[in-house]
C-alpha cells in the first residue's frame, strides 16, 4: 500500500519543533474504507456517498479509498479512483490519514478511527445519500445501455417463480417496456425461458458493471424486482420504484405492486432524516482530526518511497482510466448493436406485414382474374351454343293456329 503523507500531521510537526502551538489545518486527510462483502455494490455506492458529504462538509479535504478484503467483488480492479489495501496493522496509517472512517469495528480502539455508529448512522442512513450522489450528469455519463434505460430490471439472483415472470411479462407488455436482468447467467437464462412462454424476451444489463454504472441502471429503470433488501432500499432512495420479492408470493399481491411501483407511489413505511446523524457524523470526524493536531510524526526518511509510491500511484490511474475507457466504449458498441439489432427485428416484422398484406392482395386479385376470365368465356360461347329460353306467348300462338286447323278439318268432314 502506497504511503500518504498528511499535511497537516506534518504541519504541526514543524509547529511544535519551533516550539509554537499549532494554529490549525489547512488540508484533512480522511480514509474511507469501502466494503466488498456483499452480491451488489449498494454498501460500497453508500461509502462512496457518505465519503462525499463528508469532504463537502469538512472541506478542504482529500479523501483516500481503502478495503479491507478484496475478495470476489468484480468491481475493485479497474476504477479510476486510486484504492489501496488496509493494512493488517491499522496503526501504520496513524502517520498517513488524519482521520479513518469505516463501519467495521476495529480490532483495537484507535483514536484517529471513527466508526459513523457513534454519530448513531447505519449503513441503511448512508444508503439515503446516494440520491445526492448520483447527479444526472454522472448518470448519463455511466449508464452502460441507454437503450434499455425506463426498463423493468429484475434481479435474478434469487430465482424468481413462474409467478412473477407470469407479472413482469403482463406489466412489459401492458406499458410496452423492455426487460432487463441483472444476476448469474444460469438465472438469467432460466427466467429468460419463463418469459419466452408469455411471448416476451429480456436482455442481459452486465456482469461487470462498476458501483456508478449499477446505480445509473438502478435510476433510469421503470421499475427494480429483487430479493435484496439493501437492492430494494437503494431503488426506494433513488425513486422509489421497487418490489422487494419474497417466497410464497401470489399473482395479486405482484401485480398490485408492480403497478405501485410504476406509478410511482409512495411506500407507507416512514422515511426517516440523515441530516442530524451525517452533521453529527462531520462533526466528529473534524474533532478527531482537531485532537491530533500537534501529534509528532516518527522520524523516518520517506523521500524514495514518497517518489515510488507516486509513481505506482500514477501507473495505477493510468491503467485504471485505460481499462475503463475500453470498457465504456466496448459497452457503447454493444449497446448500438442491440440498437441496431432492435432496429433490423422492426424492419423485419415491417417487412413480413407488407408481405402478407400483399398476398392477400395477390390472392384477392387471382380471384377476380378468374372471375373475369369465366364471364369472357360465357360470352364469346356466342347465341347458339347458349342455352335457349321459352318464349310462352309464341307457344300460345302455334297452338292456337294447330286447333284452328284441327277444327277447319273436322268441319269439312261433317259437311259432307
Amino acid at each position: 500500500m502506497g504511503s500518504i503523507k498528511s499535511s497537516t500531521t506534518a504541519r504541526s510537526t514543524a509547529h511544535t519543533s519551533a516550539g509554537s502551538a499549532p494554529a490549525g489545518r489547512e488540508v484533512l486527510h480522511l480514509g474511507m474504507i469501502l466494503p466488498t462483502e456483499e452480491r451488489h455494490p449498494v454498501g460500497w455506492l453508500a461509502t462512496r456517498a457518505l465519503g462525499a458529504e463528508l469532504a463537502w462538509r469538512n472541506a478542504p479535504t482529500e479523501l483516500h479509498w481503502f478495503v479491507q478484503e478484496p475478495g470476489t467483488a468484480p468491481w475493485i480492479y479497474d476504477a479510476a479512483t486510486v484504492i489501496n489495501n488496509v493494512p493488517e496493522n491499522l496503526e501504520e496509517l496513524r502517520d498517513e490519514l488524519d482521520v479513518v472512517v469505516g463501519f467495521a469495528s476495529a480490532n483495537e480502539p484507535h483514536d484517529f478511527y471513527v466508526n459513523p455508529a457513534s454519530a448513531g448512522m447505519t449503513m441503511d442512513h448512508a444508503v439515503a445519500l446516494t440520491a445526492r450522489y448520483f447527479t444526472p450528469s454522472l448518470v448519463q455519463q455511466s449508464h452502460p445501455a441507454p437503450t434499455l434505460s425506463e426498463s423493468i430490471l429484475v434481479d435474478v439472483t434469487t430465482r424468481p417463480s413462474a409467478v412473477i415472470a407470469a407479472e413482469v411479462a403482463r406489466h412489459a407488455l401492458s406499458r410496452s417496456l423492455p426487460i432487463s436482468l441483472l444476476g448469474p447467467s444460469a438465472e438469467q437464462a432460466y427466467f429468460a425461458t419463463q418469459l419466452a412462454r408469455h411471448e416476451q424476451s429480456a436482455t442481459d444489463i452486465g456482469t461487470d458493471l462498476d458501483p456508478e454504472q449499477f446505480g445509473a441502471v438502478i435510476q433510469q429503470s421503470a421499475a427494480v424486482l429483487t430479493s435484496d433488501p439493501s437492492l430494494h432500499r437503494l431503488a426506494g432512495v433513488l425513486h422509489g420504484r421497487s418490489v422487494l420479492l419474497e417466497t410464497d408470493m401470489d399473482d395479486q399481491y405482484v401485480q398490485r405492486e408492480l403497478w405501485r411501483a410504476a406509478s410511482n407511489l409512495p411506500n407507507q413505511q416512514t422515511a426517516f432524516s440523515v441530516e442530524e446523524k451525517i452533521a453529527r457524523l462531520a462533526e466528529v470526524v473534524e474533532q478527531t482530526a482537531l485532537l491530533r493536531l500537534g501529534r509528532p510524526m516518527s522520524n523516518r526518511s520517506v523521500e524514495q518511497e514518497t517518489e515510488r509510491n507516486q509513481q505506482l500511484i500514477a501507473l495505477q490511474q493510468g491503467q485504471a482510466s485505460h481499462w475503463i475507457q475500453q470498457r465504456r466504449r466496448s459497452q457503447r458498441n454493444i449497446d448500438e448493436l442491440r440498437a441496431a439489432i432492435t432496429q433490423l427485428e422492426e424492419e423485419r416484422d415491417s417487412a413480413l406485414a407488407d408481405a402478407t398484406t400483399s398476398r392477400m392482395e395477390l390472392q384477392r386479385q387471382h380471384r377476380r382474374l378468374n372471375e373475369l376470365e369465366t364471364q369472357v368465356a360465357r360470352l364469346d360461347q356466342g347465341p347458339a351454343r347458349l342455352p335457349r329460353s321459352i318464349d310462352w306467348p309464341s307457344v300460345m300462338s302455334q297452338i292456337e293456329r294447330d286447333l284452328v286447323a284441327v277444327l277447319r278439318w273436322l268441319r269439312r268432314q261433317l259437311g259432307r
